[in-house]
């Protein structure tokens, strides 16, 4: 679900406050994300989406979200394993086009590399330092998603310290969300999902419960007495 949360922030950012957005997608391609964005913005199935399944109006809702989302100030770069530089260089180049980022959004941190480290534990430290720099220097924030260790999979909710190589993203970093999928009795999901502030500098933590569309990319609000559409 980090993708899928990520993917909201990157809409909300550029459709609700008309700011720019910059992704770094070392996971998915261009058109993977673009299309993920578009089954959230219309609630058509992703999997409709990917195999070309458009029917009952389908055909003319993707294109004018298609259109829609061609005109938002979003740039995506999707790089394997980009180096901290090539960021850096993404970055410039994002804000060269729109004149001022709104945020960056990289998926994900540990894919991100820094070839001057030899040691990976050196690595991610220095990464997590340089995209620290990365958000003063461009005066935005920087969604860096991130892994968590196997051990945290075992149903238990998860907590700041469980972030893959986590020592220094979890000094470094002023917020740390994470998404938790609630399993039932028989350990099958129960489609709700825990958003949980485990870190916050700047505000309380605490913990938000939402219902997860992963079938359409997004998260929607759990209202008392049903549930409710509008997205989380």
């Amino acid at each position: 679900g980090k993708s899928t949360l990520a993917q909201m922030v990157t809409i909300q950012t550029a459709l609700r406050y008309q700011e720019s957005v910059l992704v770094v997608s070392a996971e998915m391609d261009v058109e993977t994300f673009t299309n993920r964005c578009i089954s959230a913005l219309t609630s058509i199935p992703y999997n409709n989406i990917h195999n070309a399944e458009l029917y009952d109006g389908m055909l003319k809702d993707f294109a004018e979200a298609q259109h829609k989302f061609s005109k938002l100030k979003i740039h995506i770069e999707d790089k394997q394993k980009p180096t901290i530089a090539e960021i850096h260089s993404y970055a410039r180049k994002a804000r060269r086009k729109y004149k001022k980022l709104g945020c960056i959004v990289i998926d994900y941190l540990q894919l991100v590399r820094d070839p001057s480290k030899k040691d990976r534990y050196q690595e991610v430290s220095s990464i997590s330092r340089d995209l620290k720099a990365l958000a003063k220097e461009f005066n935005c924030p920087v969604i860096a998603l991130a892994q968590l260790n196997r051990e945290s999979e075992k149903g238990k909710r998860p907590k700041a310290s469980d972030l893959k190589e986590s020592g220094q993203i979890e000094q470094d970093a002023d917020q740390i969300i994470l998404a938790h999928p609630i399993n039932g009795e028989d350990e099958l999901p129960t489609g709700v999902t825990e958003i949980i502030v485990a870190k916050n500098r700047h505000g309380k933590r605490g913990v938000a419960r939402v219902r997860d569309r992963l079938d359409i990319c997004r998260f929607v609000s759990i209202v008392e007495g049903g549930m409710k559409g509008d997205a989380a």
